[in-house]
């Protein structure tokens, strides 16, 4: 890590702590709030400081390309199903998890695409 080893080891506890807050969030939220939205926010910025600080390359080999684009069809197939049966009594369980997956894989995406083209703290190495 070199200069930035305060950055680095702080990082290395929030990360964890972030992703065990929004887990945390995503089941004791109520289903039909949005929850799984805010979850998967929460999890996007432990994903955000991750690649802003390690690098995208480190951000890619977390969560491929081909895993997060796998991820966002996978989450929005559970919004879409759930949508489409209203009778169902997980309905709502259903629906807020895909769209913390979806949201999750559409912010790795984005991050890749974003990040990968400005300088990290790495490059100053």
């Amino acid at each position: 890590m070199g200069t930035h080893v305060v950055l680095g080891a702080s990082a290395r506890w929030f990360i964890p702590i972030s992703a065990v807050f929004a887990l945390v969030l995503l089941a004791n939220g109520a289903p039909g709030d949005g929850v799984g939205m805010r979850a998967g926010l929460a999890f996007s910025l432990a994903m955000a400081v991750h690649a802003l600080v390690f690098g995208v390359a480190a951000a890619n080999s977390a969560l491929p390309a081909v895993a997060a684009r796998w991820l966002l069809a996978l989450g929005v197939g559970a919004v879409s199903f759930a949508a489409a049966s209203p009778d169902s009594r997980l309905r709502g369980q259903i629906m807020e998890a895909g769209l913390f997956v979806a949201v999750i894989a559409a912010t790795a995406l984005v991050l890749t695409i974003l990040i990968g083209r400005a300088p990290t703290l790495r490059d100053g190495e």
